[in-house]
């Protein structure tokens, strides 16, 4: 990928994050928290298409999303993290589940957007409890082996 669609793809998981942030403070309506975003940002129709997209695959999978996070940390994570953390990794379960980006990329991308609007300690924390969703959905960054033509197991 080129550095320019690298900074792009950022820039959109960086307003995801806060798509769904607001949606976080003032529970309505996604189209709604998206409009408020748009309203607010000067970001490019690029990066707010693919933020859109984080952000919807989020909220149609929040039930999922968060029962995932449950499971790999402790049950009332959501109660002791602050909203921006809540927020990144939330943006980033939704990525690996719906998206073929590779897992060590959506780590790497949600612990940067997590250190520039969270802060330094957030990383760490971040960084771990994507590790164990990572190794909970069994997603590696290798790609699944082709099957020999006319092996089908048996």
């Amino acid at each position: 990928m080129d550095p320019r669609t690298a900074r792009q793809r950022r820039r959109g998981r960086e307003l995801a994050a806060q798509m769904l942030s607001s949606w976080d403070a003032n529970p309505g309506s996604p189209p709604a928290t998206v409009a408020g975003v748009r309203d607010l940002t000067r970001a490019s129709d690029v990066h707010l298409e693919f933020a859109e997209a984080l952000a919807n695959a989020a909220w149609e999978r929040i039930e999922e999303i968060d029962r995932c996070l449950d499971e790999t940390t402790k049950p009332f994570w959501k109660e002791n993290m602050g909203r921006v953390e809540r927020s990144v990794l939330r943006v980033a379960v939704a990525e690996l589940l719906t998206a073929s980006t590779p897992p060590r990329v959506v780590l790497s991308e949600a612990i940067e957007v997590a250190r520039r609007y969270a802060g330094e300690d957030s990383t760490s924390f971040v960084h771990a409890v994507l590790d164990g969703v990572v190794k909970r959905l069994g997603k590696t960054d290798e790609p699944a082996a082709p099957q020999a033509a006319g092996s089908d197991g048996s």
